[in-house]
């Protein structure tokens, strides 16, 4: 689902800023999320890395690669020794939103690898961000909502409903400031928190059309 998001977001961010009927040169490489969720699942960490370095290998020239998936960013530092073209980091688009406006400490909300994990945590502590994540159990709720649900495409008011209230429970017990959404799946549901709100693939699509667009 985050790809189709991708695309159209890309497509109309950039003709909102070039008009007429620019649009922009778009390769996709879509990967079967079943055989990297299935590699995790058995621990085998290496499979995820071999999948992007040949999806990005076959890529004809192109100026910058993005990968819209925030968990497929615990590959990004390993990736980047295998191929030669640039990659736009969604962690470091999001740490500097939300440093820009202001915030310092926030909630980190994504797949259970994501929020649980120190590839996307440690990042941000390193950007100088203060990072808090849900209980264990309402991590592993939250997992289960992405590949259960939202992933294809169940954009309930339960599901809303769950995030909203997990987001009001941490905010009130921690004091974050602001909630990081760090699934691309998170862009389906309404977002009405109680504190304001980074989506990261909005954050990211954004990012990516400067690039194209400015270099």
């Amino acid at each position: 689902m985050s790809t189709e998001v991708y695309y159209s977001r890309i497509a109309m961010e950039f003709n909102e800023i070039m008009g007429g009927l620019n649009f922009p040169r778009v390769v996709l490489s879509s990967v079967n999320m079943a055989d990297i969720h299935e590699a995790e699942k058995n621990k085998n960490f290496r499979e995820p890395l071999r999948i992007f370095i040949s999806a990005i290998s076959d890529m004809p020239s192109v100026d910058f690669v993005i990968i819209a998936s925030n968990t497929m960013h615990r590959v990004v530092r390993s990736l980047k020794t295998f191929v030669d073209k640039d990659i736009l980091d969604i962690r470091e688009v999001v740490a500097d939103s939300v440093l820009k406006h202001g915030y310092h400490k926030v909630l980190l909300l994504g797949s259970q690898y994501t929020m649980t994990g120190t590839f996307y945590r440690q990042y941000l502590v390193d950007k100088g961000l203060e990072v808090v994540i849900p209980n264990d159990v309402e991590c592993k709720q939250l997992n289960n909502l992405i590949y259960d649900h939202l992933c294809r495409g169940d954009m309930s008011e339960d599901a809303n409903r769950l995030v909203e209230n997990i987001v009001l429970r941490v905010v009130k017990e921690t004091g974050a400031q602001a909630v990081i959404l760090a699934c691309t799946e998170f862009s389906l549901l309404r977002q009405d928190f109680c504190v304001p709100s980074f989506d990261s693939s909005e954050l990211h699509v954004k990012a990516a059309v400067n690039m194209a667009i400015n270099g």
